[in-house]
């Protein structure tokens, strides 16, 4: 297993889960439940942040909201925002 220091400080999603002593296929279902911050668009790859990860075992984590769902700030630059101008 390695040490912190030598696991690099944005992971791809199958080291994300290793790192968090999961399989892919669980941190999925956490991720999607919300209990696993979405990743960062960093030179085109999902990459996960080590610290975010850190933060679940720290009890500081505040759950992921849903964001599935249409809402205001997704409707305007859309275009789908009522417009009454």
């Amino acid at each position: 297993m390695q040490t912190c220091e030598r696991w690099p400080r944005g992971l791809r999603r199958a080291s994300a889960a290793a790192y968090l002593g999961i399989s892919p296929s669980q941190f999925d279902k956490e991720r999607a439940a919300g209990r696993i911050p979405a990743p960062k668009d960093l030179f085109g790859v999902q990459i996960y942040d080590r610290h975010d990860l850190d933060a679940i075992f720290d009890g500081k984590l505040i759950e992921a909201g849903n964001d599935n769902e249409l809402n205001a700030w997704d409707a305007h630059w859309s275009g789908t925002a009522n417009q009454n101008t």
